[in-house]
This record gives structure tokens, C-alpha cells and sequence, in this order.
């Protein structure tokens, strides 16, 4: 479904870690690819989450429809088709599936994506950006130039884990 009910088993997982002793403000999020859409949703939907990294995040639906129209070489024609159709067989509207849109002021968040991601094109990496420079969101970004979709972390293996690390030093107090 795209991330938009599946936010709600990181939301099982975060109340699980609650229960076991963890407090709120020790847990952060962590999502890959459609899974930093994911936990974008869940951080959205639950106000003591308070850090979320999102590696190769697509930004909002209907730029990742037309980058996957372009990819198979349709005809734009195809991007309200698609929806319409996963609107009636999912029951999900996919036009729904805005990331970008669900980023809150009173959170933190870490984006990264690489240079040569031709999966999730990396203009969704700088609309993530742009959307927090203009509404004022506390965001870090690294954009890794020679790195390909979920690729960084397996090429930097050090810097990856170092930077994701300083990240929730800082902001799970």
C-alpha cells in the first residue's frame, strides 16, 4: 500500500519498544527507499517520535509516477490511468502518498540519497530540500556522489554509520 497503512507496523514496533522499557525519546526511526516513506508516515502519525533517517525516500507520488512513465517510455497519458486503476483494486488513493507533505517542524530528520540513483531519481532527494528550507523543518542531508539507489550505506559502510549515529545523538536526548 505504498507506505500508507504500513506506517502503522512501525507504529506497533515503536509502542512494542515502549513496553519493554524504551522511552520515547530513545527510539528514533530509520526507513530505506519506500520504508523512509513509511516511517515518515508513522512519525506524522505519532507526536514523541522525534528523529527519523530516510535513505532514497521518493518525495510525493505523483513525481515518482511520472518518472516511472518516463522509464518504461509511456506516454504521459498513463500517470491518471495508474492511479484510477490502483485507486479501485488497492482502495488506497496513491495520490495520497506525499512524503514531503507529512514532514513536521517539531521533528528532526535526516535525508540521504545517491548522486546516480536512477531507481528514485535524486530531484526527490532536493524537492525533500527544498520543502524543509522553505517551511522551516530541521533537516540534514547527504547526497553521495557516486552512489546508486540504497547504495551509500554499503559503499561508505563508516561514514554511513557515523553520520547515522551523530544523528541520533543529537536529537534523541
Amino acid at each position: 500500500n505504498l507506505g500508507l497503512t504500513e506506517y502503522k507496523d512501525v507504529l506497533g514496533a515503536f509502542d512494542f519498544l515502549q513496553e519493554l522499557g524504551f522511552s520515547s525519546n530513545q527510539i528514533g526511526l530509520l526507513g530505506i527507499s519506500l520504508g523512509g516513506s513509511t516511517v515518515i508516515f508513522a512519525a506524522a502519525n505519532e507526536a514523541s517520535i522525534n528523529a527519523v533517517w530516510s535513505d532514497s525516500a521518493l518525495a510525493e507520488f505523483n513525481l515518482i509516477l511520472s518518472d516511472e512513465i518516463k522509464r518504461y517510455k509511456m506516454p504521459n497519458i498513463f500517470g491518471p490511468i495508474v492511479s484510477l486503476f490502483g485507486k479501485i483494486l488497492t482502495g488506497i488513493d496513491p495520490a495520497k502518498l506525499s512524503p514531503v507533505k507529512k514532514l513536521q517542524s517539531n521533528k528532526s530528520y535526516f535525508f540521504t540519497h545517491g548522486q546516480n540513483d536512477n531507481r528514485i531519481p535524486v530531484h526527490h532527494f532536493e524537492y525533500f530540500k527544498k520543502f524543509t528550507k522553505e517551511n522551516n523543518i530541521n533537516a540534514e542531508f547527504w547526497l553521495v556522489n557516486d552512489a546508486y539507489h540504497v547504495d551509500a550505506m554499503f559503499k561508505y559502510p563508516d561514514e554511513y554509520s557515523k553520520r547515522m549515529k551523530n544523528f541520533f545523538e543529537k536529537n534523541l536526548k
